[in-house]
């Protein structure tokens, strides 16, 4: 074999190992490239962006495209090999040929180029975009038989379901788990990924979750007086309170503090039915995201929560409902609670009003492996005991020891929880 050719045969293997490095490049940037990234690029004016980006969208074709590109080459490349080493060595230079070109392309043309792309996966998006777009028109008849070659295989595939429902990019799950990252990899500081974990919940949570319960409701009579219901704001320094006619399951309007000390320095002469707001009833089973717009809308500041006989369960506020996104609001008068309170190693006090799935969340469980029928830890008590507990009583849940240390006669105020460590190796 005469020395030109077989430059020739080695510059034209390098070239195409080049290009099936250039493909399989392309392939691995396109399949863990941010979208995200690359449209916030795009607005920003990146014409390269918004080309890659164009790719992105028509995945399906350029994965074609890449993979007919990267055969092509990857044939072309062990073809010319074996001619360059058979003619060198005769008809044994054919397995070593074979040996050789594999070792190459596989770590030259495979294995390297995905690692760097893998790395860099924007910027040989960006790179490789143009030189890609152009060869999808060019492959276009073969990405188009080979589409509708796809789309008879999913029908059979897919039998008598018909054809399979597109997927998500992303799931609300998955999002959940991107944001733990992210705020690991110290993108997001804690509090803001508190925030948006708080905000993908807060769709899922239901109303009798965070209402007032009905023994807690301070209301006053639609006949008491008006001196009385001035002591009573004075006294608990609530911003409105709910006014009933005859008994709380029967609740009317809610009186605002406001419009009702206003009149009152006036020196104005009223009864408390002529300033009522009206009361909006809303059931226990209704998501507080949507309860949120409706007092949005109605101007309205607390709902009442009725019972499936019209008897009422509690009340709820926008500031319940902020709560959920925020955590606890505290104003200048109240004073500050804590609902889980450490008594020492793995013991601590939790309040009986507290959420269990809250209780749990803070104890370290996952809260979504359960289902009770209790929102609140009094609740889940009474559910696991089957009984009104006395004061000392004791049970054990998962790796729990829990016990009952203060009752306010049939209500459970306090409990203690101490959390046992679970064995080596062992998950909750």
């Amino acid at each position: 074999m005469e020395e030109g050719s077989i430059w020739l045969y080695i510059i034209s293997l390098a070239a195409l190992v080049a290009l099936s490095a250039y493909f399989s490049a392309s392939e691995t940037a396109f399949s863990t490239v941010n979208r995200i990234r690359l449209k916030k690029l795009a607005k920003e004016g990146n014409k390269k962006a918004s080309r890659a980006l164009k790719i992105a969208d028509r995945f399906d074709s350029a994965i074609s495209t890449i993979l007919i590109g990267n055969n092509i080459v990857n044939i072309a490349a062990a073809s010319i090999g074996t001619l360059l080493f058979t003619g060198l060595m005769g008809p044994s230079g054919a397995g070593v040929s074979t040996l050789v070109m594999t070792v190459v392309v596989l770590i030259f043309g495979e294995v390297m180029p995905k690692s760097v792309a893998n790395e860099y996966s924007e910027s040989f998006a960006m790179f490789s975009a143009s030189a890609l777009s152009v060869l999808m028109k060019v492959f276009s008849p073969f990405v188009w038989c080979f589409a509708k070659l796809k789309k008879a295989l999913s029908k059979k595939l897919a039998g008598p379901m018909g054809e399979a429902a597109s997927q998500p990019s992303v799931t609300e799950e998955e999002l959940k788990v991107i944001i733990d990252e992210i705020q690991d990899e110290g993108v997001l500081e804690e509090q803001e990924s508190d925030l948006v974990q708080s905000a993908l919940e807060f769709d899922e949570i239901c109303v009798n979750e965070v209402l007032t319960p009905r023994v807690d409701v301070v209301g006053v009579e639609l006949g008491d007086s008006i001196e009385s219901i001035r002591d009573l704001f004075f006294a608990e320094r609530y911003s409105r309170l709910p006014v009933y006619e005859k008994n709380i399951d029967n609740i009317v309007g809610i009186l605002n503090q406001q419009e009702f000390i206003m009149r009152l320095v006036k020196g104005q002469r009223f009864q408390v039915a002529d300033i009522l707001q009206r009361a909006l009833y809303v059931p226990p089973t209704k998501k507080i995201s949507v309860l949120l717009g409706e007092l949005q809308r109605e101007k309205l500041h607390m709902a009442v929560v009725t019972d499936q006989y019209g008897g009422t369960l509690g009340i709820v506020t926008i500031e319940d409902l902020l709560e959920e996104l925020v955590g606890d609001i505290w104003d200048e008068h109240e004073e500050i609670t804590y609902a889980v309170i450490p008594l020492g190693e793995h013991t601590y006090e939790v309040d009986g009003d507290l959420n269990v799935y809250d209780m749990l969340d803070k104890l370290g469980f996952d809260s979504s492996r359960f289902d009770f029928e209790s929102g609140s830890v009094s609740g889940w008590v009474l559910e696991r005991l089957e009984h009104i507990p006395a004061q000392g009583e004791q049970f054990s849940f998962e790796n729990l020891d829990v016990t009952v240390t203060q009752l306010d006669e049939q209500r459970i105020n306090k409990i203690t929880v101490h959390v046992n460590p679970l064995p080596e190796g062992e998950e909750e």
